[in-house]
């Protein structure tokens, strides 16, 4: 099967040799193998996980935008593609208490206004979870 793994900002794997990729959607994790039947979803910050047909394993993690397949490929586009390889798990740590503590103060104030702002920093934590949990990996 073929995978077509995209950030935003550009491609970062593309490979002809996918047997499986379990992927984090909105919906849940979704297992794609060959011969799935096609599927736009939506997807969620999260552990993108990949086998190739030489049994090795990559993982990396991703953020928001869309995942789509046919019976032979799959297409991911995503706002955050990272490698474990280059994560600080001190500096996750720090963005993350960072977005806690912006969430609280705002959550504590409820303005409609601030509501846009707190969406804003809970997509980054969870962005910044998931790369966490790739490091735990």
């Amino acid at each position: 099967m073929k995978l077509t793994l995209t950030s935003i900002k550009k491609k970062i794997l593309e490979i002809n040799d996918l047997e499986q990729a379990i992927i984090p959607t909105m919906a849940g994790e979704i297992t794609v193998l060959a011969s799935h039947v096609p599927i736009i979803s939506a997807l969620r910050p999260g552990i993108l996980k990949l086998r190739f047909n030489d049994g090795k394993e990559e993982k990396f993690a991703i953020g928001w935008w869309v995942l789509e397949t046919d019976w032979k490929t799959i297409s991911i586009i995503a706002d955050m593609v990272e490698d474990w390889a280059w994560l600080d798990i001190e500096e996750i740590k720090k963005k993350k208490e960072e977005a806690k503590r912006l969430m609280s103060e705002i959550s504590s104030s409820w303005k409609i206004t601030d509501m846009e702002r707190y969406i804003e920093i809970e997509l980054e934590f969870l962005k910044e979870s998931a790369k966490e949990r790739l490091t735990i990996w």
